[in-house]
């Protein structure tokens, strides 16, 4: 078998040299899943059912009937047609189960139930449409699912190596649905450990958040993305997660830093107007001014009149101008 290997194997049970169930026993030992029909006699029933629990497909009473055994190959035939059939779309459905472990992984960082739940329902949708019923493919699915999922996660966050528990049993007794209960209860569990982990870390996270915002508050191309791509989280996440720390928008917050800091810097009349915008994270003289006045109520200008600190350099005049 090794040297020549079959699709079916048909023995009796009893031969010379070695006998069929010590032939069957040696295949499976060997790791050898062959397809095994065995001939028997009603005597030797009792040695079929012993054939059975080493993994025979199925057996023939002697004499054999020529129907009953083309209906025999016939179903293995069948049988070995889905195997082909699913080996050759594995690819393709890992493929897939690696995007959706990713989308998974983007929507668990988001704490979106609902996204989730309706990808879940997406995912079973496609297994349905591609491979029917077919329990073994539903179980491998599920699983690689989650471990795609999980490894995103922990690529992006390892600290959630020991919260998020590898791996899940799906018992063969259950049904499909049974199984989709299961998974969801996996990722409800996920979520729940991923938010304790993120409450511990979330006043540091938050402090390297702010402390970044303020330390570039001059740079016209901060933004949301920038911040949240320094501390490895996702957008939607980390905008909840500042407006949570200062009661404000991420906008807001920058563009209350910025007037709080264009107030200081008008202070000093020794600075142009422009160059006070620029400092302020503004190349647009126009759009600063104008964000100034809506802020305060009062242009640069007659805030730093009313300061009685007119500007010494005479091209100022012109910039506010």
């Amino acid at each position: 078998m090794k040297a020549n290997p079959a699709d079916l194997l048909i023995t009796d049970i009893r031969m010379p040299v070695m006998d069929g169930l010590n032939l069957i026993a040696a295949l499976r030992e060997a790791g050898n899943e062959t397809d095994v029909i065995i001939l028997t006699g009603y005597g030797e029933f009792e040695y079929a059912q012993r054939a059975i629990r080493y993994g025979v497909t199925d057996y023939l009473l002697k004499p054999i009937v020529p129907d009953r055994l083309v209906d025999m190959l016939e179903q293995i035939h069948a049988k070995h047609e889905r195997r082909t059939m699913l080996r050759e779309r594995r690819q393709e459905s890992l493929w897939y189960c690696r995007q959706q472990g990713e989308r998974l992984s983007r929507l668990l960082r988001d704490m979106d139930g609902a996204a989730i739940l309706a990808l879940l329902d997406e995912v079973h949708e496609y297994i349905a449409r591609c491979y029917g019923d077919h329990r073994e493919v539903h179980q491998t699915f599920y699983a690689d699912l989650l471990a795609f999922s999980r490894n995103e996660l922990l690529a992006v966050s390892p600290d959630l190596g020991g919260a998020i528990q590898a791996g899940i049993t799906l018992p063969e007794e259950e049904s499909i649905d049974e199984w989709k209960v299961r998974v969801r209860r996996r990722l409800s569990e996920w979520m729940l450990q991923m938010a304790n982990v993120r409450s511990h870390g979330m006043a540091l996270t938050m402090k390297k958040a702010l402390t970044y915002i303020q330390e570039n508050i001059y740079n016209e191309n901060l933004s949301l993305q920038l911040v949240a791509d320094q501390l490895n989280l996702s957008v939607s996440y980390t905008s909840e997660c500042i407006k949570q720390s200062v009661g404000i928008n991420f906008t807001q917050y920058v563009t209350k830093l910025r007037m709080e800091r264009a107030k200081a810097l008008l202070a000093d009349s020794s600075r142009k107007m422009f160059e006070v915008a620029f400092q302020c994270g503004y190349a647009d003289y126009a759009h600063f001014t104008k964000t100034f006045k809506k802020y305060y109520g009062y242009s640069p200008k007659d805030y730093r009149a009313s300061l009685s600190l007119q500007p010494i350099h005479p091209d100022d005049q012109s910039a506010k101008n």
